[in-house]
């Protein structure tokens, strides 16, 4: 039968009965883990799409006038779609669907009225972004143009934490992964067969297309689900609090985004968006290697936030373990498969972008240390500490940018790879050392990961999945199901 010691044992409540929690991690990570593998297919179909009729110029444009919309869509959002999260599964638990309601109305009431107007300057001030900011005159039509993304882009945002704070964990997987590059595969097609057109604004406009169908379909489910229409809402809950407690949350996410972009917007300035596009498009497959964070993050951001709301810190410890163990083991063998054969992976791109194989590499090593640390970032925000996670963020952005400036001139896309790589261990090994301290434990737990017996693994998945097709509704069901 083989040494017990490496063999997961099944968790167990204070009742003997299996863990709800791991059962809820398992269901929801392999809808998410499904959906983002079906996500990662119709992203690189579109993304060769885009390389392949535009080329890696084509790319840089389409990858820069994306980074500018997601930049100013994280202004004008102000935190609201992780305050959804947040704060709409505790509503969701206690069936409070009219504090739900009006926490997406005021958040909306906010962030739509900021969306126009940072559109409005995007599209007036365009000739000065292209010429002042990124010495590139050419690329202001794209800007305009694109700026018209902005409104969806923030809508949908917010729409989707709602629905991820209402636990609909395949919607939110498939609106996040799926929908925005399935659209945009048949509406560039689409373009193709039409025209023999072959310039940037092609792809900017089938983004903007793409981004405001998804986000009608994210409002939909949002109403649906959340009970929209059917619901007074609720005058019982203190905004103003719940405002600043996004406002930190604001901070965090524009600081992590400012230091996950400034790469890109710096070499935008001092490369060609030529490498822009090669080194993007090196990122994309980097990213690859956390696919099992981002899936499990889905369902186990809320569930963090319950477990931690309830007072159960034991078995907070024990989600976000196994949580880690499993993305580990998902990560590792990526990596080795990315350093096996990066050229031939970029390769798939365009000759072009094989001269992106290093930098596939050194984006991949710092993609690793994300996933192996496992979720620590979203630990620390879902249990109250997201001032901490802020001034981590600003911190490292402020490293990140400053050493960008001095690299990127140097070394170009090798040297805004080496400082990703960098400001990505930075932000997950001092939160790993920063959960220890706080609440006593390792999300990654080195004594535990090699006991793993994937039989038992397998064994636990099939008895997730039969579960979740035989159980009936639960109180943390919504009565009225989208059919999927």
């Amino acid at each position: 039968m083989g040494d017990p010691s490496f063999q997961i044992k099944p968790d167990r409540s204070a009742s003997g009965q299996p863990d709800r929690h791991r059962q809820e991690l398992v269901r929801g990570g392999i809808s998410a883990f499904s959906l983002r593998l079906v996500g990662m297919a119709v992203n690189w179909v579109f993304a060769i799409m885009v390389a392949r009729s535009t080329g890696a110029a084509g790319t840089g444009v389409y990858n820069l006038v994306q980074t500018v919309l997601n930049f100013s869509s994280t202004i004008s959002k102000l935190g609201a779609d992780t305050l959804m999260t947040r704060f709409g599964v505790q509503y969701f638990m206690q069936r409070q669907w009219g504090n739900i309601k009006d926490l997406f109305n005021k958040n909306i009431l906010v962030s739509v009225p900021l969306s126009l107007l940072l559109s409005a300057v995007i599209f007036f001030q365009a000739d000065e972004i292209a010429a002042h900011i990124f010495t590139k005159p050419e690329l202001a039509p794209y800007f305009q143009v694109g700026a018209l993304a902005l409104l969806p882009l923030t809508v949908f945002q917010i729409a989707t934490g709602g629905i991820r704070g209402l636990k609909k964990i395949r919607q939110y997987a498939f609106l996040h992964n799926v929908s925005n590059f399935l659209f945009g595969i048949f509406i560039l097609g689409g373009i193709l067969l039409l025209t023999t057109r072959r310039d940037p604004m092609i792809v900017v406009i089938t983004y903007i297309t793409f981004i405001t169908l998804t986000a009608l379909l994210s409002i939909y489910w949002f109403f649906v689900y959340s009970h929209y229409f059917k619901t007074m809402p609720s005058q019982g809950i203190q905004f103003r609090e719940k405002f600043w407690v996004g406002m930190s949350l604001f901070v965090a996410s524009l600081a992590s985004l400012v230091r996950g972009y400034a790469d890109t917007l710096i070499l935008s300035r001092f490369a060609s968006m030529e490498e822009v596009g090669i080194y993007r498009n090196a990122f994309k497959v980097a990213t690859v290697t956390r696919i099992a964070l981002i899936a499990l993050l889905i369902p186990a951001a809320p569930q963090f936030a319950e477990l931690y709301a309830a007072g159960r810190m034991d078995e907070l410890r024990r989600s976000a373990q196994f949580v880690t163990k499993i993305i580990f083991w998902c990560s590792a063998p990526i990596l080795l498969v990315i350093f096996a054969a990066a050229p031939l992976i970029m390769g798939i791109f365009g000759k072009e972008f094989v001269a992106g194989s290093s930098v596939l590499m050194v984006l991949a090593v710092g993609q690793f240390i994300n996933a192996a640390t496992g979720p620590v970032s979203n630990i620390l925000i879902m249990t109250g500490r997201q001032k901490l996670n802020r001034n981590l963020m600003v911190a490292t952005t402020v490293l990140a940018i400053g050493l960008n400036l001095w690299l990127v001139p140097l070394m170009g896309a090798m040297g805004a790879a080496i400082v990703n790589a960098l400001g990505v261990f930075l932000l997950n090994v001092i939160p790993f050392f920063l959960i220890r301290y706080y609440y006593g434990f390792y999300t990654l737990d080195v004594r535990d990961l090699f006991r793993l017996n994937p039989r038992q693994l397998l064994h636990d998945v099939r008895e997730a999945l039969r579960r979740d097709r035989n159980r009936k509704p639960l109180a943390n069901d919504d009565d009225e199901p989208l059919a999927e």
